[in-house]
């Protein structure tokens, strides 16, 4: 009877533990590890992409979805072994292959060349001229990108008609297009904001500030590039708007009021002057004093770059002084090493003592900077 009551207890332990080992919930994490799992069966690497199919598209194994893949991110996935139905869907077009998953041996799939054969495609520019604005690109009322001055949105789109669309505030121009497979299809809406939206002239300058190519922003958007000698000239929707110049970390800013019809002008030239007068990582001395037989020198380090430096540099000071043994009066040269780490676009102080102690009535020159290098 006892064997019986420990053969029964042994089977329901066993029963539960056996329901603990139930089938993983899928986990959906795009670009990273994934298991789709079978009771009782050991998983295996499963690598799914589509090769230059410019699209990012849902992947389904049984018709489980188990993340995305994109053609620069493959999805690398764990898969149970046995007989699986893998799917890649563009839309309501799917393609899906049977596959036999072995263990312990790695399985690629490339839908790439398939998706290209039977889902054509084609590329749609959408740019707005010289707007000074970034704007949102609506494809069939559905938000496909942002384009700007300069930076006009390229997709890729399935064949067929569509409606583009792309407001500015409460304006809003409209094209229908026909995407055609492998063919680019352009809409620039620059003309028509011009006419539908009230702008003024707007001319951003550095004067004879010695730089070429600063970008400048309109609310935070880049809309072209100034130089020495060559203003910006732009075409601004009406409004208060804030412009800014750029060099390295440093930002100049100034905030203006567009007039339909008129014309404002910013020049940057002062202000860069001021605050960028070392386009170069610089050493320089902004303070020295001497008293008896020291000299108390600070040493600024100054990196306008846009990374971290270590800057270092020699202080050296030359001075004459009498002898106490022979009271003549002799020459020698005083100097100190010193280093400075240095965050990109700051700039740190450093103090410096020079001594002078060889014999007394010191006369001195004033402390220089021997050489200084940058790392």
């Amino acid at each position: 009877m006892k064997k019986i009551t420990f053969l029964v207890l042994f089977i329901i332990i066993g029963y539960i533990l056996a329901a603990g080992c139930v089938a993983q919930k899928t986990a959906i994490l795009e670009g990273t590890q994934t298991t789709v799992t079978i009771p009782g069966q050991s998983s295996t690497p499963l690598n799914v992409s589509i090769g230059n199919y410019n699209a990012i598209l849902p992947v389904y194994i049984d018709n489980t979805s188990v993340g995305k893949v994109s053609p620069d991110k493959p999805l690398n996935i764990q898969v149970n072994e046995g007989h699986h139905v893998v799917k890649v869907c563009d839309g309501n077009i799917c393609d899906q292959v049977d596959i036999e998953i072995k263990s312990a041996i790695k399985t690629s799939l490339d839908f790439g060349e398939w998706l290209s054969e039977n889902i054509p495609r084609g590329s749609l520019i959408v740019s707005i001229g010289h707007s000074s604005t970034k704007l949102t690109v609506y494809l069939e009322n559905t938000s496909i990108g942002e384009v700007s001055n300069g930076n006009p949105l390229n997709v890729s789109v399935n064949e067929g008609k569509y409606l583009v669309r792309v407001c500015s505030g409460s304006v809003c121009e409209r094209q229908g297009v026909e995407i055609t497979s492998r063919q680019q299809t352009l809409v620039d809406f620059g003309d028509r904001f011009a006419q539908s939206i009230p702008q003024g002239a707007l001319i951003v300058s550095i004067g004879d500030y010695n730089a070429d190519n600063l970008p400048v922003l309109i609310d935070n958007v880049t809309v072209g590039n100034v130089s020495r000698g060559k203003p910006l000239n732009l075409m601004v929707s009406d409004g208060r708007h804030s412009v800014k110049v750029c060099l390295y970390f440093v930002c100049e800013m100034e905030d203006v009021e567009i007039i339909f019809a008129k014309q404002s002008t910013i020049d940057f030239e002062d202000r860069l002057k001021k605050d960028l007068e070392f386009p170069k990582p610089t050493v320089r001395i902004t303070y020295s004093f001497f008293s008896d037989t020291t000299f108390t020198v600070n040493v600024q380090f100054i990196n306008p770059d846009t990374i971290d430096h270590t800057m270092t540099a020699n202080i050296g000071c030359g001075y004459s002084y009498l002898d106490y043994n022979s009271k003549e009066r002799k020459n020698d040269y005083a100097q100190s090493l010193v280093r400075q780490f240095v965050k990109a676009g700051n700039r740190q102080t450093q103090q410096v003592t020079l001594y002078l102690s060889k014999g007394s009535s010191v006369i001195a020159s004033e402390p220089s900077i021997i050489d200084a290098t940058t790392t």
